[in-house]
């Protein structure tokens, strides 16, 4: 079974780019023009929920989003509109957390480990 029969969705990937300063002098965030329509797979991994006394809980969710090996991606960009197989639409925002680009035989994809917070 080739690979592209498991891309069954479609997503759209913002990668960070050198952004400029803020008023505190602080490096602000910046994202390239989007890339639409890049035929993936995401996958839910797991998900905590954190709480305690002090603080409001929340839900940490972590996924891992599969993307052809020619697909420019990189570390802390942001997957949004992902389209699943019934054309249900998650318009949430991810962020990349970790990247593992395969090497030799196994270069046909990338797999990104992504978190959410809600």
């Amino acid at each position: 079974m080739s690979l592209d029969t498991h891309l069954i969705h479609t997503c759209t990937i913002e990668n960070p780019v050198a952004g400029s300063t803020n008023v505190y002098n602080n490096a602000s965030k910046a994202f390239a023009a989007p890339i639409t329509g890049v035929r993936c797979r995401l996958i839910e991994d797991r998900e905590f929920v954190k709480t305690d006394e002090v603080s409001e809980g929340y839900i940490k969710s972590v996924y891992k989003l599969m993307v052809p090996g020619d697909v420019n991606l990189q570390e802390k960009a942001r997957i949004s509109s992902v389209m699943l197989e019934d054309g249900a639409v998650i318009n949430d925002v991810f962020e990349i957390a970790d990247l593992l680009v395969r090497r030799g035989r196994n270069s046909h994809h990338k797999t990104a480990t992504l978190e959410r917070i809600s």
